[in-house]
């Protein structure tokens, strides 16, 4: 058990995105930056608070980056990157993964025309497709209601 409430935050926070399927580092990291009090952390930073290499922050950083969920900065004349949630990191994550859905649902549609599938494996890949679809049409209704609702 953590020695305080918000390492306990952190470490909740860190197992929960690691059960979910991030990678546990990822996770760590992830967990670490939205309860920090700074508003960024270079990687030697990250390193030394959370206690393992350097190395091991770059491969999460890069995760993360990849799935939009931290912002990479750089201050003027400063050499080091940092790395912050930023605002909106939730409606940025959404976004990101909204420009997933145009490609699969076309390799879906593609694939559904050019391969005679058996009943099982049509009916998965039209599933697939309508939901992503339906998707692609209520995400963007979604964050107009979120960005309402914050005013």
């Amino acid at each position: 058990m953590s020695a305080n409430p918000r390492e306990q935050f952190v470490d909740d926070i860190s197992a929960y995105f690691s059960a979910v399927g991030f990678p546990r580092m990822a996770a760590r990291v992830f967990a670490h930056l939205l309860g920090t009090d700074q508003e960024t952390l270079t990687a030697r930073d990250l390193a030394d608070q959370i206690g393992v290499s350097p190395a091991a922050i770059s491969g999460a950083v890069r995760y993360l980056g990849q799935v939009a969920l931290i912002r990479r900065t750089r201050s003027p004349g400063e050499r080091k990157d940092r790395f912050g949630l930023g605002t909106n990191v939730w409606e940025s994550a959404m976004t990101a993964e909204q420009a997933a859905f145009p490609p699969l649902i076309t390799m879906c549609e593609q694939a559904l025309s050019d391969v005679d599938f058996a009943a099982g494996p049509r009916a998965r890949i039209e599933e697939a497709r309508d939901f992503m679809r339906f998707m692609q049409a209520e995400m963007p209704l979604l964050m107009e209601k979120w960005r309402a609702q914050r005013g």
